[in-house]
């Protein structure tokens, strides 16, 4: 991974504080209105700074994340997507535990050499 300078971390801030002002002067109906917009937005600008900050084989493989650093920037800017983390982190909970009393069969009991 890229080292992350300082001179990185003020350009991201600033793009935050943009996508901010452009949130604040957007007229949402409701909470959940705001939280689509956000989630809309991180779901294209963290992978352009995965792209401008790690390799291509760190962006595959899945264990491995942008720094902290990065991330805490998220969440000054747009507390709001706390709030999106934590739903989608409960959605996430129900569905392991779901597949926890769910019975399956292993596919390999059905192979056969036809």
């Amino acid at each position: 991974m890229k080292k992350i300078t300082e001179e990185d971390i003020k350009v991201v801030e600033s793009e935050l504080v943009a996508a901010r002002k452009k949130f604040e002067e957007m007229n949402f109906d409701s909470l959940e209105d705001k939280l689509k917009w956000i989630r809309d937005f991180f779901n294209i600008y963290v992978p352009n700074l995965e792209n401008r900050f790690m390799t291509e084989e760190e962006i595959k493989e899945t264990l491995i994340f942008l720094p902290n650093e990065l991330r805490i920037m998220f969440y000054l800017y747009f507390p709001e997507h706390g709030l999106n983390m934590a739903n989608y982190s409960q959605e996430l909970f129900k569905e392991v535990q779901k597949s926890k009393t769910l019975t399956y069969a292993n596919r390999f009991y059905f192979r056969h050499n036809d």
